[in-house]
């Protein structure tokens, strides 16, 4: 049993540290931040945001629970539950990132850079991006995964090479 708890523990801590990061405010003009805020209302951001960190957290715990299975179905069912429902809180939720992503956004965004993403997102062809992007990410995602699953073995046999040839292994 101390060992399933570990195990939770280990699974929440991975996906914590990699939502950790954190932008640092700036001023930012009303206007830009209303265009910014705007900008991310339009392409659908938060929800986007939200789905591709429950995939990215979804693989990670996956991929822990093939390396450790006999941590309960029940119990990796209710760590993506939570974190599914926190990723969409964070998202969308008054405490949490979307200031911080639009300081990002000011931080690498002209404000006529914005209005012009605003432009080119309110297009037939800017709408046509923001219906496919969900299922483009999604799919991304898997080949990615499938990538990854393919090409891991002769990966970890490069890295354990170099990790011999440096006396990190023997």
């Amino acid at each position: 049993m101390p060992k399933r708890t570990a195990m939770i523990g280990v699974l929440v801590a991975v996906v914590l540290v990699a939502l950790s990061g954190s932008a640092s405010a700036q001023s930012v003009d009303a206007r830009f931040r209303a265009d910014i805020e705007r900008l991310l209302e339009v392409t659908r951001a938060a929800a986007l945001g939200s789905q591709i960190a429950t995939i990215a957290s979804n693989n990670m715990i996956d991929a822990i629970r093939k390396a450790q299975p006999e941590v309960p179905e029940r119990a990796v069912a209710i760590v993506k539950e939570v974190l599914s429902a926190e990723f969409e809180r964070a998202f969308s939720g008054p405490d949490g990132i979307m200031a911080a992503i639009v300081d990002l956004y000011a931080k690498y965004f002209s404000h006529e850079e914005v209005k012009a993403l605003l432009e080119f997102y309110n297009s037939p062809a800017g709408r046509k991006a923001i219906a496919v992007m969900p299922t483009l990410a999604q799919e991304s995602a898997a080949a990615g995964n499938a990538w990854a699953m393919a090409n891991m073995p002769k990966i970890a046999s490069k890295v354990e090479q170099r990790l011999r040839a440096e006396g990190f292994v023997k």
